[in-house]
């Protein structure tokens, strides 16, 4: 269809078929389409609201066109956030993908730097000594090494370059903040994904249910927080054996997880946050930094189907923790890059 008559069509508010929501990013993602009609699209999408089909399809071409990783993906997973729930947390899924990661659970993961907060997850790594800006080839290297990677987005999404002139002109939060933690270039079938609304969170489980994933747990927190918070319950999604569940509201008490304040989750800059996830892995950190990221990798660790309940997942990512497995996971995959 021409991108024309597709403008026209949302403009009276139609939804797309797939087929045309497809042809629609398509054209977008090749170059095809001028700034101003991206601009278009992406304000005509919004004020429509966009469909789980429509979103389907638009993952679908991100995953077509990104740059492949490959690598064994089976029990491996990706522990992401969406971001813009602008709470100044420090890197807590980055910090509990090594905790993940020490309890000998696969991760493969896919993010950026910030673009809504003091310090995204490559912010902190860099800080950290870890080479982030890897080809497909590198990080194919690191993670069969150690069993965790991280894959720079814009390293592996190049057509993205189309779209960004048009996202930074508008400058409000579109369809593209939903569709980066589902378009994992690995091809990872397992997810455990935070986002900024419970209604995101809700459409990230049918869009996943919709592209035939293994394993998702999808979740808001009742504070904001695009991760399991400390300091409230939270709606969990879980989407197991293509099967969609009803919101679950979680407790982190049913873990036995004291409450905590918001002001003891707070990070800074990448010095700051740097800090703290080095106190984390070397047992030094406050109670509460340390509950919050046993707590979401307890989730990483039973969406991996290593252990059958949140509870033995726990155990597995406190001694992780303890043990030190996670502070040397997370030095050996800093050397790991810097060697690559």
């Amino acid at each position: 269809m021409d991108f024309k008559e597709i403008l026209e069509r949302l403009s009276f508010s139609e939804d797309l078929a797939p087929e045309d929501a497809e042809s629609a990013m398509n054209q977008i993602m090749s170059g095809q389409v001028s700034n101003e009609q991206v601009a278009g699209f992406l304000t005509a999408m919004r004020m429509k609201g966009e469909t789980h089909q429509e979103l389907t399809a638009f993952v679908r071409v991100m995953r077509e066109r990104s740059e492949k990783v490959n690598v064994d993906t089976k029990g491996a997973i990706d522990l992401v956030g969406t971001g813009g729930d602008k709470s100044g947390t420090f890197n807590i899924s980055t910090i509990s993908s090594f905790v993940v990661a020490g309890a000998s659970v696969p991760v493969i993961k896919h993010n950026n730097r910030s673009a809504s907060s003091k310090c995204g997850s490559a912010d902190v790594l860099e800080q950290l000594g870890a080479k982030i800006e890897l080809n497909a080839k590198k990080v194919e290297r690191v993670f069969n090494q150690v069993g965790i990677a991280f894959m720079f987005a814009p390293m592996f999404h190049p057509a993205m370059k189309y779209v960004m002139p048009a996202r930074r002109a508008l400058g409000f939060r579109t369809f593209f903040n939903i569709l980066g933690p589902m378009s994992n270039p690995a091809g990872v079938q397992r997810y455990v994904i935070g986002a900024f609304s419970k209604e995101v969170a809700e459409k990230m489980a049918h869009i996943l249910a919709n592209l035939h994933t293994e394993f998702a747990y999808t979740f808001n927190s009742h504070d904001g927080l695009d991760e399991l918070s400390l300091t409230s319950r939270a709606d969990v999604f879980e989407l197991k054996d293509s099967v969609l569940s009803m919101p679950i509201l979680f407790d982190p008490e049913s873990l036995d997880f004291p409450r905590r304040a918001m002001a003891d989750l707070v990070g800074g800059d990448p010095k700051d946050n740097a800090l703290i996830f080095d106190n984390v892995l070397n047992n030094n950190a406050t109670e509460a930094q340390r509950d919050i990221i046993l707590l979401n990798s307890a989730f990483g660790i039973q969406a991996s189907g290593k252990v059958s309940s949140l509870g033995e997942a726990k155990i597995l990512a406190e001694e992780s923790l303890e043990s030190g497995k996670a502070r040397e996971i997370f030095d050996n995959f800093v050397e790991a890059t810097r060697n690559v």
